[in-house]
């Protein structure tokens, strides 16, 4: 609760608590503050408390929707820690939404960094390893906030499930400078970028015909007239990271060149171009897992030694059980799946429906952590079956916004990449919700980097349970059937004892107070999210 310390009791003494509907035992009340606006709940008359109400004016104060992400006091988002290899560039811009001007401030940065105070955006370099804890500031006309965050200098990257975009679901071979600019413009201007969303990475066909004569890589002058470079460079001045792609064997699988004996090379031409990822695909290889750890490695090798924090992952479409092994070749996240399909069920040749992608989840939780992640594909939230790659050549129509809404929410849970690959630049506003959903991303980029465990299948039930570093309980009820359900959530399922708040994060509201039981409501493809607190 330090984000609202500094001004919480002058705004609890101007709380109005208006009773709105008694309805039996439970009663209807409106907060009304000029600080958190107008809003309303319910509680239990029986386990109403001044902590529930604290607990609750404290989830309004940081629960922000997309109308409001550029009103009010400063509201950080995001990772808590972010890692970086020694003497490497840095870059990381504070995810603050609120009112606009904001000035940020940086206390204890270590040696080699500075914050632009206007844009938020830090940048340097450093030389010592450590883990340093540095104190966020934010300060605009409604007030201030403050927050700690941790830079961790060492071997390690990618410490929270990497946040962005990516092109090859919906523009394939259409990716082109111009697409970059305009998704890295959408980024900022929509407020992903203010919610900790990073990384506009470029899949296949950036490609010229060939390599150069001395066999660097080179980009499609045509498509990218400017160069990657003077690309990267427009894309970090937003405060954003840029990604690239490329192949194990000799060819991609769009048949551009591939990485395979070219490693050394690329890995430095990729640093000296500014790229922050690598995704880095398995076409024309030999099917061997020897094959695999074998090319994954050396291109591993080859980034750690190009001079720069780049981020790598590794798409083998989940052959050969990458998650066993990735974390060894320098991997940091890897693909569990086929390509993901624009379909709620249902098994399309090669590609995977989201439904099938959920079933191979089971039982990888234990090879998920801060810098090694499971990656059951890229988002296809805000497509609607428009994908060049995802809408089966117009056979497949996309999913409902309630079906995108449990995307988002057990992509969130189960620690994946959230890489939206929708058209950041014309998104409908149910797509906007989804993926602008502060309280959905704080569970993804939880500093714990627990994957959620599937607890128990009931009646078309899944419950998962992931455990946050704060100390409370991220609760997801999964209903896998398009029949609405009621359900009972017990504290004995989750293993838990006491009494527990319980919000609901896509609502926004307080569900009630777990003690024993909480009766719940799920429509048919919905997982009811909850975040549980435990009560003092």
């Amino acid at each position: 609760m330090n984000r609202i310390n500094e001004f919480w009791e002058p705004q609890i003494k101007k709380v109005f608590i208006a009773p709105v509907t008694n309805a039996k035992t439970r009663i209807y009340f409106k907060i009304i503050s000029p600080t958190f606006g107008h809003q309303t709940s319910a509680m239990t008359f029986k386990s109403f408390s001044l902590f529930t109400l604290l607990l609750f004016i404290y989830f309004i104060s940081n629960s922000q929707n997309t109308q409001t992400l550029y009103e009010g006091v400063p509201v950080f988002h995001g990772a808590k820690i972010t890692g970086n290899y020694p003497n490497t560039e840095f870059l990381f811009a504070i995810p603050a939404t609120g009112e606009r001007p904001i000035l940020f401030y940086a206390e204890n940065l270590p040696e080699g960094l500075t914050i632009n105070n206007t844009t938020g955006i830090i940048t340097g370099k450093v030389v010592k390893a450590g883990k340093y804890k540095v104190r966020f500031k934010a300060v605009n006309a409604k007030g201030r906030a403050d927050e700690e965050f941790k830079i961790e200098i060492g071997d390690k990257l990618c410490l929270t499930p990497p946040m962005g975009w990516n092109s090859w679901n919906v523009f394939t071979n259409t990716l082109d400078e111009k697409l970059v600019m305009e998704t890295a413009d959408a980024m900022v201007s929509s407020g992903m970028r203010d919610l900790g969303y990073q990384y506009i990475n470029m899949d296949d066909y950036w490609h010229a015909v060939s390599r150069d004569a001395d066999g660097k890589p080179v980009a499609n002058p045509e498509k990218f007239p400017h160069g990657i470079k003077w690309l990267s460079d427009y894309v970090h001045s937003k405060g954003l990271k840029l990604g690239i792609y490329s192949d194990a064997g000799d060819k991609t699988c769009g048949k551009c060149f591939g990485g395979f004996q070219h490693e050394e090379i690329d890995a430095k031409v990729y640093a000296d171009w500014g790229i922050d990822l690598l995704k880095y695909d398995f076409c024309f290889v030999p099917f061997k897992k020897s094959e695999a750890l074998a090319r994954y490695k050396k291109m591993g090798d080859a980034l750690k030694g190009s001079g720069r924090s780049i981020v790598y992952s590794l798409c083998n479409w989940g052959f050969f059980n990458p998650w066993e092994w990735g974390e060894s070749v320098g991997g940091n996240y890897w693909r569990t799946t086929p390509d993901i399909i624009d379909i709620w069920k249902g098994n399309p040749f090669w590609y995977g429906s989201f439904m099938s992608i959920m079933k191979r989840q089971t039982k990888l939780d234990k090879f998920s952590g801060p810098g090694h992640w499971n990656d059951p594909d890229m988002m296809i939230v805000g497509n609607y079956g428009k994908g060049k790659a995802t809408g089966g050549g117009g056979k497949y129509k996309g999913m409902s916004d309630l079906e995108y809404q449990t995307h988002m929410s057990m992509w969130c849970m189960l620690n994946a990449p959230l890489l939206s690959s929708c058209d950041l630049r014309s998104m409908n506003e149910p797509t906007k919700n989804i993926l602008l959903n502060p309280d959905i991303l704080a569970i993804s980029q939880d500093e714990k980097g627990e994957q959620a465990k599937l607890i128990s299948k009931t009646n078309g039930i899944w419950l998962y349970r992931r455990n946050l570093s704060d100390g409370s309980v991220a609760v997801a009820v999964f209903n896998t059937s398009n029949k609405e359900k009621k359900y009972d959530l017990k504290s004995s399922a989750l293993g838990l004892e006491g009494t527990y708040a319980a919000h609901d994060v896509w609502q926004h509201i307080e569900a009630g107070i777990l003690k024993d039981t909480i009766q719940l409501t799920v429509k048919g493809h919905e997982a009811v999210v909850l975040r549980l607190r435990k009560n003092q």
